[in-house]
């Protein structure tokens, strides 16, 4: 038994016998299946059972059973018609996974492969089964042919190596996928949107409604800003200047409300205003402007310009205005001329009910020894026993906080235009506050002239003690609110209370 089993034709004779014919009936039952469920698998199946198992029947018979050399011509032609028969099966499967994966869903963001990559396994298919049947099938020695092909591969390389450069640039920006036709590029000097990518070059047609062609390798090596990718959310920032004597606060409201009312300016993320730059005699801003759409930049940034000039008008903020007289700048006679004089301190601070009652030198002693201050809204005008000097809001409302040992800020009593306030008392981990609501502008009365005042009128100073006190106990009820509350808003008139208690305030 050994001895038969050791007999290559035995061995040739039991396939031929038991094992293709399974062979066969298998492929028939399952090829009727797959056609019975309509599959795209029978096409395949097809080919194997009516070409490649008969045709490997065949070379068994005539090189297993009959020993015919490879050599033989009809060994040859059934070995040629076998391998081709396996490589059609073999493109026809390669044929439906390339059709699954084009037609499977592409992510958001992504790019569907290219047909060059898709069909590089086909072309690799083809090759392996000619190396096949040259080589093995018909036995032609390909070393002599391969090392003619090198020879000739490098003389046309050198000579092609331009247009080879820009067919492996197309390829790696077809695979890498940096941007896709309809997409806003720039890319040095070149700017515009992508209207179709192919192996040797890019046409990009730029604003001015001109197509330029663009060879890949330039893209290929250079940086590429890509304005739809990953979201065609776009930032156009805008340099403004405006005169240097508006405050940066209505500066800001000015051009917000011009960024909120152009056409294309999204709301989210909102536009911001930002000081890049203080000189006298103008202020520099960027204004950052959201636009999800990079074509209408240039037309967005202009018709933001516009509407600057209209709300500088409407909020009288004036815009800087070209100078054609020549002059002598003197900026210390410039800087006393813009403070408030000796007879309008004094009309601030007769503003004051408190202050009011006082007699003409006292008011003028005050006057002497005060000054005017601008905070901005949001900023801390007072802290703890920073100072003793006395403050008199002019114009604007602040507000009193508490600041509790954690460091959160409670919001207290109001202070509105005519409210007097000056030193503030700590109390145990407290720390007190005065904190600017919208821009203030205040006189300050410095702490020796106040005393002073004073001293000379015990009514005034009745009221300034009676103000301490009642701060502190304002004090205490906001931390006593805070502990009670989520917020600890305790929303009241400064001016009203103290008025209440006899203060005058």
């Amino acid at each position: 038994m050994s001895e038969l089993l050791g007999d290559p034709r035995v061995v040739a004779a039991l396939v031929i016998v038991a094992v293709l014919p399974l062979l066969i009936v298998f492929a028939g039952e399952v090829e009727e299946r797959l056609r019975q469920r309509d599959s795209m698998l029978t096409p395949i199946v097809a080919i194997l059972r009516r070409w490649a198992i008969p045709l490997l029947t065949a070379w068994a018979i005539v090189v297993g059973l009959f020993g015919w050399p490879r050599s033989n011509l009809l060994v040859r032609l059934i070995g040629t018609a076998l391998l081709l028969a396996l490589g059609v099966a073999a493109l026809a499967v390669l044929r439906l996974v390339i059709t699954w994966w084009r037609n499977r869903p592409v992510e958001e963001g992504r790019r569907r492969p290219p047909q060059l990559l898709l069909a590089l396994p086909r072309v690799l298919v083809i090759l392996a089964t000619g190396w096949l049947l040259l080589d093995t099938v018909w036995g032609v020695d390909l070393s002599a042919a391969l090392t003619a092909l090198g020879v000739t591969s490098l003389i046309v390389s050198f000579a092609l190596q331009d247009t080879l450069s820009g067919l492996a640039s197309g390829l790696l920006l077809l695979s890498d996928s940096p941007f896709q036709p309809g997409d806003w590029i720039k890319s040095g000097d070149i700017e515009g949107r992508v209207v179709d990518i192919n192996w040797r070059s890019s046409r990009i047609q730029s604003r001015s409604g001109d197509l330029l062609v663009v060879p890949n390798a330039q893209l290929a090596g250079a940086t590429v800003v890509n304005y739809d990718r990953p979201t065609r959310l776009h930032r156009v920032v805008v340099p403004v200047q405006v005169a240097y004597v508006n405050p940066p606060t209505l500066a800001k409201d000015m051009l917000l409300d011009a960024a909120r009312s152009t056409p294309g300016v999204l709301e989210d993320p909102p536009p911001d205003a930002r000081v890049v730059q203080v000189d006298d005699p103008l202020m520099g801003y960027e204004v950052h402007l959201w636009i999800d759409d990079y074509e209408r930049a240039p037309k967005v940034a202009s018709d933001f310009g516009s509407l600057v000039w209209y709300q500088s008008h409407r909020h009288d903020v004036p815009l800087p205005s070209p100078a054609y007289d020549l002059y002598v700048y003197d900026g210390i006679q410039a800087g006393e001329a813009g403070r408030p004089n000796r007879a309008e301190i004094r009309r601030r601070l007769r503003r004051s009910p408190l202050l009011d009652q006082l007699g003409e030198d006292d008011v003028e002693r005050l006057a002497a020894a005060s000054r005017a201050a601008r905070f901005a809204a949001g900023e801390v005008i007072l802290v703890g026993t920073q100072n003793r000097d006395l403050y008199v809001v002019w114009e604007g409302s602040a507000r009193l906080e508490v600041v509790l040992g954690d460091g959160v800020a409670h919001q207290g009593a109001r202070i509105s235009e005519g409210d007097v306030f000056g030193i503030l008392m700590p109390l145990d981990d407290l720390q007190p506050r005065v904190t600017a609501v919208t821009d203030c502008e205040l006189v300050v009365v410095e702490e020796g002239a106040a005393g002073e005042v004073a001293s000379r009128n015990p009514e005034l100073a009745a009221a300034l003690n009676q103000l301490v006190s009642t701060r502190r106990r304002r004090l205490e009820r906001i931390a006593e609110t805070a502990a009670q509350t989520d917020d600890g808003v305790v929303e009241e008139s400064l001016h009203s209370e103290a008025r209440a208690e006899g203060g005058g305030v």
